[in-house]
């Protein structure tokens, strides 16, 4: 099911391996979310997740049975993730300066998009458990902050207050590649590859500046954050 979202990852580690002139291993560990998506993260994924990019800067030409590796190791390992009790949402504990993350991944086998308008409803009432949560467990929480390409639809922004609303900015920190929060945009509800954005992104693979090679990406990763109070203030 995910043979074209790692080869497609892995393709985009490949070359920015070549354009920033690093291993190609070094290269798929910052430049894609496989380890997440294998579920290898933490100690407990440690040995598996080196062994993979052992392989991988072994067989650097032979992307076929890297790929192959993934999926196994996909079919596997991704069975023992645990759903988030939020559905769609997740969120980050408070950080020493009271911010707290919030992150949106849909459970694999949805039956519709779930930001469809028919389902904004359900998002709204997980957003609403997720935050009374965070009030009751988290008193040092002071600030939500999101960072996603997310940020560029209206049928997601229509589920926070105005404030997180009106604060969505260009992020000025460099972007992190290896979560969802910018290759979110090349799976569909159904966990399948679009194929416009991933023509797109592989057009677009030879201008990658080593500096910033999420920018050729379709949409941006943008980056909004508010006072915690003015969730509560729209949920309660």
């Amino acid at each position: 099911m995910f043979d074209d979202y790692f080869t497609l990852q892995l393709r985009f580690a490949g070359c920015y391996s070549s354009v920033a002139h690093i291993s190609f291993a070094a290269a798929i560990s910052s430049c894609t979310n496989l380890r997440r998506r294998l579920n290898l993260m933490g100690v407990e994924g440690e040995n598996v997740w080196s062994n993979l990019l052992n392989f991988a800067d072994s067989n650097p030409s032979s992307l076929a049975a890297i790929v192959d590796k993934c999926v196994r190791l996909h079919a596997l390992y991704s069975s023992n993730s645990s759903n988030s009790a939020f559905g769609c949402f997740s969120y980050e504990p408070p950080n020493v300066e009271g911010v707290v993350r919030i992150h949106f991944l849909p459970p694999l086998n949805q039956e519709s998009s779930p930001l469809s308008p028919e389902r904004i409803a359900e998002r709204r009432c997980e957003l609403k458990a997720m935050f009374a949560e965070i009030r009751l467990l988290q008193p040092n929480a002071k600030v939500v902050r999101g960072v996603s390409w997310l940020y560029n639809l209206n049928a997601y922004k229509r589920l926070f207050p105005a404030a997180f609303v009106t604060a969505i900015e260009k992020p000025r920190f460099p972007i992190h590649l290896n979560g969802t929060s910018t290759w979110g945009q090349v799976l569909d509800w159904r966990q399948r590859v679009k194929p416009d954005i991933e023509a797109r992104i592989v057009s677009e693979l030879p201008n990658m500046r080593e500096q910033a090679p999420w920018e050729i990406f379709p949409l941006k990763a943008l980056t909004t954050h508010c006072e915690i109070e003015k969730f509560y203030e729209h949920f309660f």
